[in-house]
């Protein structure tokens, strides 16, 4: 389970060496050596393949999907550009947007009813604000370049506070959505900026999860900087992503309880029983989104980092436990350092980074 790739031909005794080497001369917040490490089970039996060649031709990707119409989105943020592909990487059609309806795309989803949900910016009088948009797609062909600006319903815009950024949405059941704002100023104990927002399917705000407490500290229900979220179909629980200032948690999976219609962290460090690998602290140098792959269970968190001996993208059980197909920064070329979206779909992990979009499958899905 350590993040080192060792080749199949090292002994054991060497790779303790190389272990403890590598531990005792790199001063790092998270001892991997805390993890279990099956000894009969060799790390490169199953890795993860990147698939040549990547999807290009894009600015600033800041999100991407796949949803239910088995189509990628792409959106594009530097380009102001929402990009259409089928599941081979051609570009179908593509939304450019302007300030005058909206602008810079940070985060995009798509419900049961194949509306394109995304957030980005909007002007308001002299002002840039945060704002979550809706196109209904099905209106027209399901083809994105046959949809205008004017087709953008503008769902919510922060009016009061325009320093506030959207860094994430994902639906959830009944067609209701979830997204993460952030933002500099989180002094106010009603208001701060850093929320996590649920709304109705009709687009009115329910409320902001409250189960999720907005500060610093060590607590697993505290954010500070959410980077993402990632969602589970059919179901209300969730998965927020953050940066490690101030808090010691990178990513906390909230189980959603219909009983006492609340969120609760689905694994609590306070419980012997339920300190499993996903909630080591500090384990993420900058968790920045992930992905979910519903057939087998596995939950995957992108970590933005310039170490190679780190993960740049962390895998998970459905019990969070770490598995050892986990990848690390250099699995790719350029390395795979600043990672910003992922998606999954038919046992291929895709995975944003600058101006490409990277594929993935395990080795060992290739022979079936």
């Amino acid at each position: 389970m350590f993040p080192f790739q060792f080749s199949r031909k090292t002994n054991f005794a060497t790779t303790i060496i190389i272990v403890l080497f590598l531990l005792t001369s790199c001063e790092k917040k998270f001892d991997f050596s805390t993890l279990p490490l099956d000894e009969n089970v060799s790390v490169n039996e199953t890795t993860y393949v990147e698939l040549s060649p990547p999807f290009s031709g894009f600015h600033k990707i800041s999100s991407i999907a796949i949803g239910g119409d088995q189509m990628m989105y792409v959106a594009d943020f530097n380009a102001n550009k929402i990009y259409q592909l089928n599941i081979a990487g051609i570009k179908l059609g593509e939304l450019s947007l302007n300030d005058s309806i909206a602008f810079h795309p940070s985060a995009i989803a798509q419900d049961s009813r194949l509306d394109l949900l995304f957030c980005g910016e909007t002007k308001v009088q002299n002002d840039t604000v945060a704002a979550i948009f809706r196109i209904q797609l099905s209106k027209f062909g399901l083809k994105l370049s046959d949809v205008a600006t004017s087709n953008i319903k503008t769902v919510w815009k922060e009016r009061a506070k325009p320093a506030r950024r959207f860094k994430g949405i994902i639906v959830v059941s009944d067609n209701q959505f979830i997204v993460a704002r952030v933002g500099p100023d989180n002094s106010s104990p009603i208001d701060p900026d850093s929320r996590i927002i649920w709304f109705q399917k009709n687009d009115v705000k329910i409320k902001e999860i409250s189960d999720l407490q907005t500060g610093v500290g060590s607590s697993i229900t505290f954010i500070n900087k959410p980077t993402g979220l990632i969602g589970f179909p059919f179901s209300k629980n969730f998965i927020v992503t953050q940066t490690l200032e101030g808090v010691i948690y990178g990513a906390i999976w909230m189980k959603y309880s219909s009983v006492e219609e609340l969120w609760i962290p689905g694994f609590d460090p306070s419980n012997p029983l339920q300190r499993v690998d996903f909630i080591r602290p500090n384990l993420f140098s900058n968790a920045t989104g992930g992905t979910y792959d519903a057939n087998r269970g596995d939950v995957f968190i992108l970590n933005s980092t310039s170490d190679t001996n780190w993960y740049a993208v962390f895998k998970f059980d459905s019990k969070g436990r770490l598995k050892n197909e986990s990848i690390h920064p250099n699995a790719v070329l350029p390395f795979l350092t600043s990672p910003a979206s992922a998606t999954f779909y038919d046992r291929v992990l895709y995975v944003a980074q600058d101006s490409r979009v990277f594929r993935f499958k395990l080795s060992t899905d290739f022979i079936r």
